[in-house]
């Protein structure tokens, strides 16, 4: 009997599986392999150390030890200003009949004028056309003066006459009663009635006449005190339209003020905008004496004294310096507003000592107020020293290297300080 045989059995199969199935696991290791070497790679490369530079050369700073002035100086800001100055506003009516005024002509913003020169002029049509409407009404009150002196001395004529006939009548009575005598009892009586009518008349006339003149003197002194009112109207409006003529009260230069639009616009006035009765629009002020107005805070208005030198910078102008002296410190402090209502400074104004033409009102400036001064002493730059423990320290160049070395400072101004005790002219001290 032949020997069973397995039909799956097949070598050569068997080995050919092998390798179909082994292929892919070399292949995940070659791949494993080479993702392991291209990070191995990367890693070398970030974290290589950097190649060696050569160094350069440690400089040291050194700075003499000089004699010279050391000044201490607080900068105040503010702005320009002069210190006398005209202001040119709407004339004043002398009545309660005034309003709004058109400005018809006026000077030019910085132009300079002399005293006297006009700056200005007001339109007068309105107030004149008032003025010959007042005229006119004066001539009325006149003539009304007039016909009433002729009305009265015309009632008085007439007063004066029945009064006269009056005593005629009375005399003739008078005259007639002598003949009493001779006449009957019947005629007596009469003439005694008659010339007590007579009298009664006479007297009741006379009395008239008084009281009529003053009436009439009372009448008179309405009708004038009207013609005068009215001569005051006219001779008011006439002051005033003399007024609309404005003229410079000093020398100096036109400074046009601004106004607010009806849009809410702030614009510089011109000619035909309108002006009310005392409204500023302009300004005439003199250059020729400048200051600045500047305000230091609360905490430092100790410092500053009457008479100090200052030193003006305009930001206008910043290569220029100007001198001046500090005129005036203000006796109380006010606050800011919002944030600022805490923070209290003093107003202080500082004169300038010269004119300069460039120097114009409300330029902005600042002013370096010299508070104290050192005069030729000894200094080194305020980086060159140090503190340690309570003391100051400079290190000096000597021949072995530096030497630090303890110095006595004074007064310095934020550059250079002072320098009272410890070293001498023209030694080197280490900048740090």
């Amino acid at each position: 009997m032949s020997a069973p045989t397995n039909p799956t059995s097949n070598p050569a199969g068997n080995a050919a599986g092998n390798e179909t199935t082994g292929r892919p696991v070399w292949l995940k290791l070659v791949f494993f392999l080479s993702l392991i070497a291209f990070g191995a790679a990367i890693l070398y490369y970030v974290n290589r150390p950097a190649p060696m530079k050569a160094s350069a050369p440690t400089t040291i700073k050194t700075a003499p030890v000089e004699l010279g002035d050391v000044e201490f100086r607080l900068r105040i800001v503010g702005s320009t200003t002069a210190i006398n100055t005209a202001a040119i506003a709407g004339p004043r009516q002398s009545g309660p009949d005034s309003g709004a005024m058109v400005i018809l002509k006026m000077a030019e913003s910085g132009k300079f004028v002399k005293k006297g020169d006009v700056v200005a002029e007001i339109d007068p049509q309105t107030l004149q056309e008032h003025i010959d409407d007042t005229v006119a009404g004066l001539r009325d009150k006149e003539n009304d003066v007039k016909k009433k002196q002729i009305q009265q001395e015309l009632d008085m004529e007439n007063l004066r006459q029945s009064l006269r006939v009056a005593k005629a009548s009375l005399d003739k009575a008078r005259l007639d009663f002598k003949a009493l005598e001779v006449r009957t009892v019947v005629d007596q009586e009469l003439l005694k009635l008659s010339v007590e009518e007579a009298e009664a008349a006479y007297k009741q006339i006379s009395s008239e006449v008084a009281l009529r003149e003053q009436s009439q003197k009372a009448d008179m002194r309405i009708t004038s005190i009207a013609r005068d009112l009215e001569i005051a109207h006219v001779e008011r409006h006439q002051r005033d339209v003399v007024k609309y003529v404005i003229r410079a009260p000093i020398d100096g230069m036109v400074v046009v003020e601004s106004m607010n639009r009806p849009g809410g616009d702030r614009v510089q006035i011109a000619t035909g905008d309108r002006v009310m009765p005392g409204m500023p629009f302009m300004r005439v002020v003199d250059t020729s004496k400048m200051l600045v107005n500047a305000t230091v805070n609360q905490s430092e208005s100790n410092l500053f004294r009457l008479g100090q030198d200052a030193t003006i910078n305009l930001d206008a102008f910043p290569g220029a310096k100007f001198t001046g002296k500090l005129d005036s410190i203000g006796a109380l402090a006010v606050g800011g507003r919002n944030q600022n209502f805490y923070i209290r400074t003093l107003p202080v104004r500082v004169v300038m000592d010269s004119r300069d033409d460039r120097v114009i009102p409300d330029l902005s400036a600042s002013a370096d107020v010299l508070l104290e001064k050192a005069e030729q002493v000894l200094t080194v730059p305020l980086a060159a020293v140090s503190e340690e423990k309570d003391q100051k320290f400079v290190q000096v160049r000597t021949a072995k290297g530096f030497e630090k070395r303890v110095v006595k400072t004074g007064l310095s101004d934020g550059v250079k300080v002072a320098v009272i005790e410890g070293l001498k002219q023209g030694e080197q001290v280490l900048i740090n």
